[in-house]
């Protein structure tokens, strides 16, 4: 006869009763009839109710009432076949606690054989959090979903490991022409044009995401209809706490509006560049012939008809006064040489030898020998010229102007200013090619500087002129007695592109008197 305490339990119902107290989830023991027979302090605790409270009562007190009707039959038919189950599979269960307030359960059942018969024992957990949780991670989700699927402009869908399509928003359907039931457990490899299926491109487009957790690129892809569209593509590989891939998000975006825009734009862009461009070259052609013709009225033009007056006077003198008649003829012969010399040398400025300008250092200096030598005897003049960075290979017209703007200068200083040295300085840099030229003599009156159309110094606005052309700033410093210092900078694309590039204007010269 076994052992039984003073409450006349046998060790076996101690022991089961200690294991029914130890439980973590409430544990309700019920007879055939429904009656409690056992709880558990969880029970207490989830429920409300004492134990002495419980014991005895029918188990449907702690059952809602919309529910009651059906716990007869659920009772019979379990004590019809006793075996371990779940209650109420695939339905929503709910406690009712003392204070009436209803609460999610689920319900483990469980036979027990004790001296009085089979019972019925129930672990019931209170999954109130845990429906919370679903609930929120539910709306959480739908909201994700609603959000992706309100996006039109982008094409948003999941991929599988293996590149399949689980999910596809209306974005996705609008780009790409496919409704969510054509796509999904389709390949991503639908989307690529033969070629790229052929070079593996979809595979290895997972492959480095899986790699480097994310692929972007943009190229061809094709539309349900077959027709081709011009594609931003990013591929987020999609990992779980381990590191293994569990997905792919993809986003796809049509460019192809944009790109062709852009081209349009960028076309525009060039033909209104190239149409300034010529607008400008014709303007500075206008204003070169303007100061050819300038300079020939004031040189060879008053020259010639200076020598035409003393022609007359010889004339005259000749019959009575024939010594001072030779004495004009004499001046009026220098006079023809000295405008046959400068028509030389304004035809020289219009057509520099090309071969002297492919080196501007070297040809400035040839020009400044050349005018060293004609120079009033008795005079000597010192130049000196200095190349920094390497020398670049220069657009023709951009060439041909910076050596106009050096030789109007040097010949300036050779004629007019009564220099006596003369520094050039050529620099090439990144950002620009500078020619400096420095000399010593006479200077220039400030007014003449700051004046648009200076009357007389044809030579200073042709040296504007031609620095406009080219897009550069042309920048003169004088003052009497206190020499000139003039310097040109020229941006290093127009250095190569010439005028046809649009540049800003050249805001001309800064005085400093």
């Amino acid at each position: 006869m076994p052992k039984t305490d003073p409450k006349g339990e046998s060790a076996g119902e101690q022991r089961f009763r200690l294991v029914v107290e130890a439980a973590p989830n409430a544990m309700v023991m019920i007879d055939p009839a429904g009656k409690i027979v056992m709880v558990n302090t969880q029970a207490e605790r989830v429920f409300g109710y004492s134990r002495a409270e419980l014991a005895g009562q029918p188990v449907d007190m702690l059952v809602p009432e919309r529910f009651r009707s059906h716990h007869p039959e659920m009772r019979r038919q379990f004590f019809t076949d006793p075996q371990p189950r779940p209650m109420g599979a695939g339905r929503d269960l709910y406690g009712l606690k003392k204070d009436g307030s209803e609460f999610p359960v689920e319900i483990g059942l469980n036979p027990i054989e004790t001296d009085e018969g089979t019972m019925v024992l129930s672990a019931i957990v209170d999954i109130t959090e845990r429906k919370a949780s679903e609930l929120a991670l539910r709306n959480s989700e739908q909201q994700y979903s609603s959000l992706l699927d309100g996006v039109v402009d982008f094409a948003i869908y999941m991929l599988d490991p293996n590149g399949i399509v689980t999910k596809w928003n209306r974005g996705a359907q609008r780009i790409k022409g496919y409704r969510a039931e054509e796509i999904v457990g389709q390949h991503v490899s639908c989307f690529y044009t033969e070629e790229d299926r052929a070079a593996n491109l979809p595979q290895r487009a997972l492959e480095i995401a899986t790699r480097d957790a994310r692929y972007e690129a943009q190229g061809w892809r094709v539309r349900k209809d077959g027709s081709r569209f011009l594609a931003d593509v990013v591929i987020d590989a999609l990992k779980d706490d381990s590191g293994r891939v569990i997905g792919f998000a993809k986003i796809t975006r049509d460019i192809t509006e944009r790109v062709r825009a852009a081209r349009q734009l960028e076309e525009a862009r060039a033909d209104e560049a190239l149409r300034r461009a010529q607008v400008e070259l014709l303007e500075a052609r206008v204003a070169e012939r303007t100061r050819i013709a300038r300079e020939l009225h004031d040189t060879l033009l008053q020259s010639f008809h200076g020598l035409l007056l003393k022609f007359q006077t010889v004339s005259d003198l000749l019959p009575t006064r024939p010594a001072e008649a030779r004495e004009i003829l004499s001046s009026a012969i220098d006079q023809t040489a000295q405008a046959i010399t400068e028509g030389r040398e304004a035809v020289q400025g219009l057509r520099a030898s090309t071969v002297e300008r492919n080196d501007l250092a070297q040809a400035i200096m040839n020009l400044g020998e050349e005018l060293g030598a004609k120079a009033s005897s008795g005079t000597t003049v010192g130049l000196q010229v200095d190349v920094e960075g390497a020398p670049r290979t220069l657009h023709p017209i951009v060439r041909d102007e910076i050596y106009r703007i050096a030789s109007e200068a040097l010949r300036n200083a050779f004629r007019h200013a009564q220099a006596k040295q003369i520094e050039v300085e050529l620099r090439y840099d990144e950002q620009q090619l500078r020619l400096r030229i420095r000399d010593d003599g006479k200077g220039i009156d400030p007014k003449i500087l700051t004046a648009e159309e200076p009357a007389g110094h044809f030579g200073l606005s042709g040296m504007r002129e031609r620095a406009k052309l080219i897009g550069g700033k042309l920048t003169v410093w004088s003052a009497p007695e206190s020499g000139t210092h003039i310097e040109l900078n020229v941006p290093v694309d127009h250095i190569y592109a010439g005028p046809s590039v649009p540049h800003q204007k050249s805001s001309g010269e800064t005085p400093n008197t």
